[in-house]
């Protein structure tokens, strides 16, 4: 169902003539907000601006079904070198896993006209980034789905598996994250990719952890770790909007393989283990 305010049901309906564009809100996984019309100016609406200076985009249709089931929305988006997120090309963002994790709210706004305010808008889509195709240097298309793909899930939640079922610090695995927060401090030579930092730690203790910025250009945004080196550089799986500078401060946190040894010696959760590791490989015939 379309919902729609009384106001512009009035509107809709006794207008003589009106003009409509999308508004896209694209909510990050690190929390920060683009927004962004296909109008030809900026859009005010909601107390927020919608840009119309950036990229030119282009989806695919939206439709209304009765019944459940799972509809997708493609977005493309047309940029060049001076369209940008975070000081960084929209396009490389985007191939580089900027929008991973991302949702996306596209609503339509109908006005009177151009230089008038928005009489009231109707939300056409609202879903998780399931896929990004980089298609060449000059745009990008994104497959959005809607949320009823999380009914989309093996039954039962729990398998037998060598590797353990929880996530590390959740309220299931019981391991107390701030017990194992390091405050850490970037040194010289850093980039968008590897910082080198203070850390003392051995090697391959923050793998598969998290990083996350205090200050700094970076303040608030948080990178999987890939590689911790026991000189202190730690080697992300996403690059970062800016390059961190030294004095840049960081909060990291190891993670945790899931393996039984990991689970006792690592982190003394043995008790909450939730994995089978004794239990014979699936190839493995009697």
């Amino acid at each position: 169902m379309i919902d729609a305010t009384p106001e512009l049901k009035t509107f809709l309906a006794t207008a003589r003539s009106f003009v409509m564009a999308d508004l896209y809100t694209i909510a990050l996984a690190s929390g920060q907000v683009l927004r962004y019309t296909d109008a030809g100016l900026q859009i005010f609406y909601g107390g927020q601006n919608y840009s119309a200076s950036g990229p030119l985009i282009k989806r695919t249709g939206v439709r209304a079904v009765r019944g459940i089931e799972v509809d997708t929305l493609n977005v493309t988006f047309t940029a060049g070198i001076d369209d940008t997120v975070f000081g960084e090309p929209l396009l490389p963002f985007i191939a580089g896993g900027g929008f991973d994790g991302a949702t996306l709210n596209l609503v339509r706004a109908f006005m009177a006209d151009w230089r008038s305010p928005v009489v009231g808008t109707v939300t056409r889509f609202i879903g998780r980034v399931a896929e990004v195709d980089p298609a060449d240097r000059e745009q990008a298309t994104v497959t959005v789905k809607s949320p009823i793909e999380l009914l989309d899930t093996k039954v039962p939640r729990g398998v037998y598996q060598p590797s353990c079922l929880r996530t590390v610090y959740s309220a299931d695995c019981g391991v107390n994250r701030a017990l194992f927060e390091t405050v850490g401090v970037v040194q010289g030579g850093s980039t968008a990719l590897r910082v080198n930092s203070n850390v003392p730690a051995t090697q391959g203790w923050f793998d598969q952890g998290v990083i996350r910025f205090v200050n700094g250009a970076n303040a608030g945004v948080t990178r999987t770790v890939r590689r911790f080196t026991a000189d202190g550089a730690v080697t992300m799986i996403l690059g970062l909007p800016g390059v961190p500078v030294a004095g840049d401060q960081f909060l990291i946190y190891p993670g945790c393989p899931r393996t039984l040894d990991a689970c006792t010696n690592k982190f003394g959760n043995r008790a909450r283990y939730r994995g089978m590791p004794f239990i014979p490989v699936a190839e493995t015939s009697v």
